[in-house]
């Protein structure tokens, strides 16, 4: 599992010049990396650490509306990093021409920059280095994400992000993960009222053994409760009901008969299940799998704001949309097998957001034919000529199966993209332990010759 929290706010120039007690404010545990990989080659060469920081932090700007990394540090307990720049980037350009030449004058922006990169979304370490980060350099660092054109276009709509899950229904909605909670729950559903007699018939005859835990754990959560039916001994079919023994013998005292004619106390009385309304909730669209979902994408480091569920998009229903790391991710969620049928839809959905990542849930798998369906289509786009050079092929569909395997599923997803930008990050970090040629002939030239009687360095 890979974890990228990243957080950004501007400094204005007084703030900037004081970057360096940042830098120089290890968190406790934690072991710096650029400082003493620049004093090792410092001695080396015999010359200073900050020379050699300033000569590694002079590197040419690709382009003039480049960010350029002008200091920074990184940071390890053994397991994590945190890592810290200081950046610039231009804010616009006044073009001064001169006779035989032009010249530029471009005001710059600083900013400060803060990536955690780990195995665990939380981090003591962390905290305290915002905090260092306010005290001494008066700046509150913010939680940055890499923004999406698409996504913030639906939110533009009016779209709203869910709200968060409680306990007790991300307590459900687990429970409602196991297979045979699910298909008596399910079952409860589709009959309106099930006998208990009736419960053990709903499962495979090697989980029947289940069915009093089972019953159990759903009146727990509060997602059944019971009630007592009154079945006609003539049809055999229930003819009433009442909420408890007690309220039916008060109305059989005042003289209710069965549909057929006999008094209701004659009829055969039995206890049947039904769903609450916080059960038929997590059931009906297969929320619970949604609550499960959203739940994931929290552990991977996603905010509710930049999840969307239930949408409906160009006439078709969108389960789920999230933003990882600026990356658009289109989750379809079936409590089901994924058909044939239903890659027709989600092939349109692919085609109407342009997710980078669509990504497939069920909990009965994916069937060959589907998943041989979107091989062609894939095959098909990429061999077609492209016009555009800049088109990319069609994104991989990534299919999850099985409630067992979200968790793993999310985390495996949410890590590949997190790898490429924290790789992204590092590295405008990193040149500046390190020197080119550049760098050290600079740092050459303004040490200049030795002055008479100095002794050469070893």
């Amino acid at each position: 599992m890979l974890i990228l929290r990243m957080f950004h706010a501007s400094a204005r120039t007084e703030q900037a010049q004081r970057f360096a007690e940042l830098r120089a404010a290890s968190p406790v545990g934690w072991r710096p990396l650029v400082l003493p990989t620049l004093e090792a080659q410092a001695a080396i060469l015999a010359f200073s650490p900050e020379g050699l920081r300033e000569a590694a932090s002079e590197r040419p700007r690709a382009r003039e509306t480049d960010t350029v990394t002008v200091d920074g540090e990184i940071f390890t307990d053994g397991r994590s990093l945190i890592a810290i720049a200081l950046k610039e980037r231009p804010l616009h350009r006044r073009a001064v021409r001169a006779v035989g030449h032009a010249a530029a004058d471009v005001d710059t922006e600083a900013f400060v920059e803060v990536a955690y990169v780990s195995a665990e979304l939380e981090c003591d370490a962390l905290a305290a280095l915002c905090d260092v980060t306010r005290q001494r350099l008066n700046i509150d660092l913010q939680p940055y994400f890499y923004p999406s054109e698409s996504f913030e276009r639906l939110k533009t709509e009016g779209r709203e992000s869910p709200a968060n899950p409680t306990p007790e229904e991300l307590a459900s909605a687990s429970l409602l993960a196991e297979r045979p909670v699910r298909t008596i729950a399910i079952a409860i559903k589709a009959s309106g009222g099930l006998l208990v007699r009736d419960l053990a018939k709903q499962l495979p005859q090697d989980a029947r053994d289940q069915t009093d835990k089972i019953q159990r754990a759903l009146r727990e959560h509060g997602l059944i409760d019971s009630e007592i039916v009154v079945v006609c001994s003539k049809s055999q079919s229930q003819s009433a009901r009442a909420p408890s023994r007690e309220v039916l013998d008060a109305l059989s005292k005042q003289g209710l008969r069965c549909a057929c004619g006999r008094a209701i106390a004659d009829e055969r009385i039995e206890e049947a299940l039904t769903l609450t309304d916080a059960g038929r909730v997590l059931l009906d669209k297969s929320r619970w799998l949604t609550v499960l979902l959203q739940e994931e994408l929290r552990r991977v480091g996603v905010p509710l704001e930049h999840i969307l569920v239930e949408q409906q998009v160009g006439g078709d229903e969108i389960d789920c949309l999230a933003i990882i790391s600026g990356e658009l991710a289109l989750f379809e969620l079936k409590d089901k097998e994924f058909n044939l049928g239903n890659a027709y839809s989600f092939g349109a959905k692919i085609g109407i957001l342009q997710p980078q990542h669509p990504v497939i849930i069920a909990t009965d798998g994916v069937g060959g034919d589907a998943k041989d369906h979107f091989q062609r289509a894939q095959l098909a786009q990429t061999t077609r000529p492209r016009y555009d050079p800049f088109e990319t092929g069609p994104a991989a569909i990534r299919y999850i199966e099985g409630v067992e395997n979200l968790h793993s599923g999310i985390v495996d997803l949410a890590s590949t993209i997190y790898r490429d930008d924290s790789v992204r990050l590092l590295d405008r970090i990193l040149p500046l332990a390190s020197l080119s040629g550049r760098s050290l002939v600079r740092v050459v030239q303004r040490a200049g010759p030795p002055t008479a009687g100095q002794p050469l360095p070893n």
